[in-house]
């Protein structure tokens, strides 16, 4: 008889049904013979038949009784060391612990490889070489949680556009994943960012309340802000500081849509410097040669929650990026022109 292979469940599997728990774990498998392996008990729950509707609870041990599936028994995460874990490490780590890493993302980067396809690159790219590369004496090795959890890589709480940079938040377990998730679409997560407008704002402080949809455009698919159409997306702002043409601004998402601080500013007359998409080429290219701004000035910069599983009150804070530093000096702001927050980090 082939030599068992077990795998036990932990937190990341549970409540799932088994049948969906196989076709992660053996994603080159058809269902149907998944349901034959279950059905000639060639795969158990606990030694014993089970149905593949089962649910998994934590702790139950799934066996494996075919030596032809000893191939497929690996967690998937360890899939990317068959092509290389990835060598880059562009992200500066803000907060991390058992269960979920806070990173300071620089633009250029792509967070995942659903926006480019053939990116191979990408911020989650890196982030799981990051963990699997730790020493185990750190004691936070991203090994001792894909051992029990084969079909769990970390993954992305929100996202951010190619060009932004700041924090995003990874979940190291499913429950802080599933959690975050939850909690951002609740908008339990305070999300603040700083940006470098052209043109003045309305008022000093206010909220602009526009809804944003789809609108086709020369180059695809993008948003635009359309006055009274599509979905509701909110924005508070406060301008910090004024010099000349440019405007340093804070901004709060109260809602999370896609391009929603680019669209919202350049409806109001004063796109983020450096956007070609929504601002003026003219002017982005007076802020490259005054500013040395090769790149659109949007920074997720604050993020304030509690912790999904600890319950610590966390205020993580993403400091500016070294090019965005100079374009303000070369603008002629000064360092207490920032919010004193991210002027201290």
């Amino acid at each position: 008889m082939a030599e068992q292979r077990t795998i036990m469940i932990g937190p990341d599997e549970a409540n799932q049904r088994l049948d969906r728990f196989l076709r992660k774990l053996l994603d080159d498998v058809s269902l149907s013979a998944i349901y034959k392996l279950v059905r000639t008990k060639q795969i158990t729950v606990n030694n014993r038949k089970s149905k593949p509707d089962a649910r998994l609870r934590p702790g139950d041990v799934v066996s494996f009784r075919q030596a032809a599936e000893d191939r497929h028994l690996k967690p998937k995460v360890r899939e990317k060391t068959q092509r290389g874990l990835s060598k880059r490490r562009d992200f500066e780590v803000v907060f991390e612990d058992a269960h979920l890493i806070a990173v300071n993302k620089p633009a250029g980067l792509l967070v995942h490889a659903g926006d480019r396809g053939d990116d191979r690159d990408t911020l989650i790219d890196q982030v799981t070489a990051y963990l699997l590369e730790k020493p185990p004496e750190a004691g936070e090795s991203m090994k001792e949680f894909v051992k029990p959890s084969p079909t769990f890589s970390p993954g992305l709480v929100h996202r951010l556009d190619r060009a932004t940079s700041g924090l995003v938040l990874i979940g190291k377990t499913l429950p802080a994943m599933q959690e975050l998730t939850r909690m951002i679409k609740k908008r339990n997560v305070r999300k603040t960012y700083v940006t470098l407008a052209i043109g003045g704002l309305p008022q000093r402080e206010g909220t602009i309340n526009v809804p944003i949809a789809r609108q086709e455009g020369a180059r695809g698919q993008r948003r635009k802000v359309k006055a009274g159409e599509g979905r509701t997306a909110v924005t508070h702002y406060r301008v910090l500081a004024q010099r000349g043409t440019y405007s340093l601004v804070e901004l709060e998402l109260v809602t999370g849509r896609t391009h929603q601080i680019r669209a919202h500013l350049a409806h109001v007359g004063a796109p983020v410097a450096g956007d070609d998409e929504y601002g003026d080429r003219d002017r982005n290219r007076h802020a490259a040669d005054k500013l040395g701004l090769k790149r659109q000035f949007l920074h997720a910069s604050r993020l304030e929650f509690t912790h999904p599983l600890s319950g610590q009150q966390l205020d993580l804070v993403a400091p500016l990026w070294p090019e965005l530093k100079t374009a303000l000096d070369a603008a002629g702001f000064k360092p207490d022109d920032l919010p004193p927050w991210l002027n201290a980090s």
